[in-house]
Formats: C-alpha cells, sequence, structure tokens
C-alpha cells in the first residue's frame, strides 16, 4: 500500500525535522519528531579497542546532543543532506537521509496521529 500524499508531506517533515534539527542545534525540532522509546544504532569498528562496536543512542541522548550544538560545527559550504522515502505503507514508512558525515535509515510509524521516527541505523560516512 503505498503512503498517502499528505502523509508522504508528514514523513519528510519529520525526516527534515531530525537532519535540519541536528544540524541546526535545534533540540526542539529534534524532540517533538522522535519516539520517547527511539532507538537509534551503530555498528562500527572501535580502533583504539581494536574491535566493532555496537552503540546504542536513546532519544534523550539525541535531544542532549543536538542541545549541546549537533552539527552547527559543520562548515556551510560542506553542508548537504537528502531524504528518500524507500518504502512505505498506511502507518509507517522507511526514511535514508543522507547528509555530511552520516547516512541514516530511519523507521517512521504514525502513532495516535502524528509520524514519529521510532528506530535509526546509522553509519558515518567520509566527510573529506
Amino acid at each position: 500500500m503505498a503512503i498517502h500524499n499528505t502523509d508522504e508531506a508528514a514523513v519528510r517533515a519529520v525526516a527534515l525535522d531530525y537532519i535540519e534539527g541536528w544540524f541546526e542545534g535545534d533540540a526542539e525540532r529534534m524532540a517533538r519528531c522522535l519516539h520517547p522509546k527511539l532507538a537509534k544504532r551503530s555498528i562500527r569498528y572501535d580502533a583504539e579497542a581494536g574491535e566493532t562496536r555496537f552503540y546504542h543512542i536513546t532519544r534523550d541522548d539525541m535531544i542532549a546532543f543536538t542541545k549541546e550544538g549537533g552539527g552547527k560545527d559543520i562548515p556551510r559550504d560542506k553542508l548537504y543532506y537528502n531524504v528518500d522515502i524507500l518504502d512505505s505503507g498506511k502507518d509507517m514508512a522507511v526514511v535514508r537521509v543522507e547528509s555530511f558525515g552520516y547516512l541514516d535509515h530511519l523507521h517512521v510509524a504514525k502513532i495516535e496521529g502524528r509520524w514519529h521516527i521510532v528506530n535509526v541505523l546509522y553509519t558515518k560516512t567520509p566527510t573529506t
């Protein structure tokens, strides 16, 4: 089932709150797009420890990191982001957000009439 046009705009708005909120250091935008039980995860190699590690970030962590400045330190001439809705249904969507330094896959769900990000799997990308 394809997503309804008005829902597509709402899903895109949630993804933009996430990525623009991060780069603007806008904790209010970040807070409104994330579900209270958000699970944001990354699996990456920790060279210092010499092993692959599993990183988990909560909604409260994301809001705090954003409030601390988020991605505001990214040079504005290098800043970019693209939002693509990869798949959707009546009350869920998968969104790919590519930006300076990150690639995020968002699971977005419609809960009690509002769209929220419930899961994020992300990786860091080269910035040079």
